[in-house]
């Protein structure tokens, strides 16, 4: 049994909105500059894609695993984690984790350059939301990680990275108490124990916090049926708004775009037509179909109905990961983590992904969801389009296309 192993864990949150008074707080940590919203480049445009590739075939490994009615992952968070990762990557296992993340003929200059450009970009669209990313790594004390790899974490995902005892009791709690407090006190005990094998863990932490641009009234909200995945209705707190929203409805699919504060970032809901299957509907996404969704959509007045629902998420992302091809990196006895620590040379491995989510999403904003079942009626009244049975949502900024957050929701209740 090899010795040291390397264990990168993904953080993610999404926390609830409670109001419109939105303070950006881009200086949670000094290495993230702050910068004034600039047309995005290419190359940070291209890795924006490849998280949202990346992400749409970790979503459907995660929903097709998952027994769980609601299901919530951030590609954006899972995406920075193993990016940070990639740097300390050699060889095949490089080539594999660089693949599977979307990165394919993409030189380790140009992603590590365009993550540096992304991160400030994306907490800068709109000073009304509270956007906050943030990046750590801890390892062993008396760990020897090549400097050349702290350097390119700390300049191209603005991380901090300590050295602490591991065998301290209290050093599972420091480290948690890094990712509860980056997430606004939502996601707690991310790392629960370390096992003494355990040499390294690269953090990403996300936080999002936004009032809807178009609020749901709270008196309109009313107790209504929803039909679960698993079968039979139950009663929910329902939103219901008649309001113009960007909308593509057809007989296949229906999809509304909730805007938030200023127009950067928007919720976009998914549901398949009356009878069709939503499992399908996951099945069949790509970031090809998405596009096509994400031009179709036509401003319209809708009668809109939609769930209150909040729910924690928390999954071990291994075995999906390593479907998308990055088994390597999984492996004991092949994986190459030489550029981290050489002198241990190939005794490094991954061996967990971790991501724990939290979304809320109530009249007056949200975290991280879209949530999509659409019913139209032709009427002189709008179309009246219904969230009441099981539905997609995703979160995403919308210059870029990235997608922060996207989920399942089987049971609001």
């Amino acid at each position: 049994m090899r010795s040291p192993r390397l264990n990168a864990l993904a953080a993610l949150l999404f926390v609830a909105c409670n109001g419109g008074d939105g303070v950006i707080d881009v200086g949670s940590d000094p290495r993230v500059p702050d910068e004034s919203v600039r047309p995005l480049l290419a190359v940070e445009l291209a890795v924006a894609a490849a998280s949202n590739e990346f992400g749409m075939d970790l979503f459907r490994q995660v929903a097709a695993a998952e027994s769980d009615a609601n299901v919530l992952i951030s590609p954006l968070s899972a995406s920075l984690a193993l990016g940070m990762t990639l740097n300390g990557a050699d060889g095949t296992t490089y080539t594999a984790m660089r693949d599977a993340l979307g990165f394919a003929g993409m030189t380790e200059a140009e992603i590590n350059a365009a993550y540096r450009g992304l991160i400030p970009q994306l907490a800068a669209r709109d000073d009304e939301v509270e956007f906050r990313l943030a990046n750590a790594i801890w390892y062993r004390i008396g760990f020897d990680v090549e400097q050349p790899f702290l350097d390119a974490v700390a300049n191209s995902f603005f991380a901090r990275a300590a050295a602490i005892d591991f065998d301290d009791p209290r050093a599972p709690r420091s480290i948690s108490q890094w990712a509860e407090d980056q997430t606004g006190g939502r996601i707690k005990d991310l790392v629960e124990e370390i096992d003494p094998n355990d040499v390294m863990f690269l953090i990403n932490a996300v936080y999002f916090k936004a009032p809807w641009a178009t609020p749901f009234v709270p008196a309109a909200t009313r107790s209504e049926p929803f039909t679960r995945s698993s079968g039979g209705s139950v009663s929910v707190p329902t939103m219901n708004n008649d309001a113009g929203y960007p909308q593509l409805l057809t007989p296949l699919v229906q999809i509304v775009e909730l805007i938030y504060a200023d127009s950067a970032f928007s919720m976009v809901l998914v549901a398949p037509a009356d009878g069709s299957s939503l499992a399908q509907l996951t099945a069949g996404l790509t970031p090809g179909r998405w596009a096509d969704w994400m031009d179709g959509l036509q401003n319209g007045r809708i009668m809109l109905s939609l769930p209150r629902f909040s729910f924690d998420y928390d999954v071990t992302m291994n075995d999906a990961l390593m479907a998308l091809g990055m088994g390597v990196a999984f492996d004991e006895m092949n994986a190459n983590f030489d550029r981290i620590h050489h002198e241990t040379r190939n005794d490094l491995y991954i061996s967990k992904v971790r991501q724990k989510a939290f979304i809320d999403v109530h009249e007056l904003g949200t975290e991280a969801a879209a949530a999509t079942s659409v019913t139209v009626s032709v009427t002189s009244m709008p179309p009246q389009v219904r969230f009441d049975r099981p539905f997609l949502f995703a979160i995403r900024e919308r210059s870029s296309g990235a997608i922060l957050f996207i989920g399942r929701v089987g049971d609001p209740s």
